[in-house]
């Protein structure tokens, strides 16, 4: 095995170690030795790479952006959500880490809002076949993205792997649900 081999090895499992401590305990809830321990490696082989924490984090968090855009077809279709699924169960720690903890973290929310942002962009441009009026379409986007990432989190955190399958038909039904325009009518509760 080569030089370069062996260092793109170990940086695979330094930002695979990394992303499974800060899926854990978040950014400020996780130290350097912690990170270091679950890649088996040393403190000093994590600076070699990384200047500090905040770097090695944005790396994960980067990673993990693009694992998603590679993995997801342009357009938003049941191929798009199976991907997405897929992709989530190939690196949960990645997911789990931008859509929980980046997202409600000062220093990080702006990555997650800005991955989350592309994902309701595109919603709301398959959107524009289903739903005409704008404010409803994007409220529409908004809610099938937020709910996609909650159910996918929890459904990594206690669903079974086998039952990918069902999970995904439950989910693509509660995206049809919220896309899908109300009948023109009445008001309810008067």
């Amino acid at each position: 095995m080569s030089t370069s081999d062996r260092r793109e090895r170990t940086l695979r499992r330094i930002l695979d170690g990394a992303a499974s401590a800060f899926a854990k305990g978040g950014y400020a809830g996780t130290t350097m030795e912690e990170i270091a321990a679950a890649a088996g490696v040393s403190k000093l082989l994590l600076y070699r790479d990384f200047a500090g924490k905040r770097e090695l984090y944005l790396a994960v968090l980067e990673r993990t952006r693009q694992r998603l855009n590679e993995a997801i077809p342009p357009a938003a279709s049941n191929e798009a959500l199976w991907a997405l699924i897929a992709a989530a169960r190939a690196d949960p720690d990645g997911f789990v880490l931008l859509f929980r903890h980046a997202a409600r973290e000062p220093e990080f929310a702006q990555f997650a809002a800005q991955v989350h942002e592309a994902f309701v962009r595109e919603a709301e441009h398959q959107l524009l076949l289903i739903e005409p009026d704008p404010v409803m379409r994007r409220w529409a986007a908004q809610t099938v993205v937020a709910t996609t990432n909650v159910a996918i989190i929890a459904w990594l955190e206690y669903g079974d792997p086998e039952r990918d399958n069902e999970f995904f038909t439950r989910l693509l039904n509660v995206n049809r649900a919220a896309a899908k325009p109300a009948k023109a009518g009445g008001r309810r509760g008067r």
